[in-house]
């Protein structure tokens, strides 16, 4: 196992219904490199990574506790940029890839939006991910991920050697989401039926509340067919995508494909705004960096 090498620990409480930050440590190169408040007594939160992005063998842990009645927007400032894998004199690869763990605590009555920018991963690059979720009554997460195919202004499109994605989220000591994902171009026909086809990009946004039902999913679902519909959601050629389904319990999944990281950005934007304002009455606002 590779030794950590960035950590960030945070804790949120509710004081008169405003939310702060409490509790927190961080070591380099990671650091929350902002905390604002925003609307409605939300605490905003950006995550700063000092580095050129996550070297290999690197190791990034990141818990977050969101007390009772928290309500917090976390996001970072740039994209997450996993560097190539190192080799050794004979060009052999290391076998250790690089790591991120992410811990979420959702006390009962807590509010999270979690919309980080998307992971590039580079040429050679080896990355595995592993997110916990853990939710009490009544709390609700909304979170986003989006994976880009590598820099395809240098002409990377798949060039990685593996990408590992593990997301799990448990409910009141009751499991109702999991998923799993390896990606490994070099061994696998990601082009063919039943694989990406002509896709390079990947994105989800997952809306986890005792709110989500069948009538929201299905409202969801007409909404994003609506502006697919009616706004123009592909440009040179490439369309996107997309479905929208229920998790076992408690949960919505938007999952998208695309060939341009820009449209899948903006096609999940509007799906989060409209989860937001449909199940939680809270107005849009506009995230800037």
């Amino acid at each position: 196992m590779p030794s950590v090498t960035g950590r960030i620990s945070a804790s949120f409480t509710d004081v008169d219904g405003t939310t702060r930050l409490g509790d927190r440590f961080h070591s380099y190169p990671l650091k929350i490199a902002k905390a604002f408040p925003f609307d409605e007594g939300q605490q905003g939160v950006y995550v700063m990574d000092a580095s050129p992005g996550i070297m290999s063998g690197d190791a990034y842990e990141l818990a977050w506790r969101f007390g009772e009645n928290t309500k917090v927007f976390i996001t970072n400032q740039s994209y997450t940029k996993v560097h190539p894998m190192l080799r050794d004199a004979y060009g052999h690869y290391s076998d250790v890839p690089s790591q991120q763990t992410q811990k979420l605590q959702l006390l009962r009555g807590s509010y999270v939006e979690y919309l980080p920018e998307p992971l590039m991963l580079y040429k050679d690059a080896s990355f595995s991910s592993h997110t916990e979720v853990r939710m009490e009554k009544d709390s609700t997460l909304l979170m986003s991920e989006i994976i880009c195919p590598g820099r395809t202004h240098r002409g990377e499109l798949f060039q990685y050697q593996q990408f590992k994605n593990e997301i799990s989220v448990v409910y009141e000591d009751e499991w109702i989401y999991c998923a799993k994902q390896r990606i490994e171009p070099s061994s696998q026909r990601l082009q063919s039926i039943g694989g990406w086809g002509d896709f390079t990009h990947y994105g989800t946004l997952y809306v986890f509340s005792e709110r989500t039902d069948a009538a929201f999913a299905d409202s969801l679902r007409d909404y994003l067919d609506e502006i697919n519909g009616a706004e123009s959601l592909s440009v040179g050629g490439s369309t996107l995508f997309y479905g929208v389904s229920r998790t076992y319990k408690y949960g919505v999944i938007v999952s998208v494909m695309g060939s341009k990281v820009y449209e899948l950005q903006d096609f999940l934007e509007k799906a989060w705004k409209f989860a937001r304002g449909r199940l939680f009455s809270r107005n849009p606002f506009i995230l800037r960096k």
